[in-house]
């Protein structure tokens, strides 16, 4: 009798509405552990190039040279990387804003 007791619990769980199953997708798109996956994924990602950013910084604190287009100073070396990167990343988006205005201008 307690082992009746115990299939009818399990099965009003699968029954319910609502109640999650053991298919690892559904219809409208990933499951919820794929993306809890992903997520953490990226994080991981995010912090362990977090650190090697950090270290460089760290490491590249001397002042460098820089030649700016109309005067010459002093900065950190990190300072110049960082910003030729951010310019660099602007750039891009902004390449890639015009490549498609102009190909949704086409179609």
């Amino acid at each position: 009798m307690a082992a009746a007791k115990n299939v009818r619990s399990t099965t009003h769980q699968v029954n319910r509405p609502g109640a999650s199953t053991d298919s690892p997708t559904d219809a409208t798109g990933p499951s919820r552990t794929e993306a809890e996956r992903r997520h953490r994924q990226r994080l991981i990602a995010a912090g362990l190039i977090g650190a090697v950013v950090m270290v460089f910084a760290l490491i590249n604190l001397n002042d460098v040279r820089v030649h700016w287009l109309i005067a010459t100073g002093q900065a950190p070396l990190i300072v110049v990387i960082v910003l030729s990167f951010v310019l660099g990343i602007l750039a891009d988006r902004l390449l890639l804003a015009r490549a498609r205005k102009k190909h949704g201008a086409e179609s």
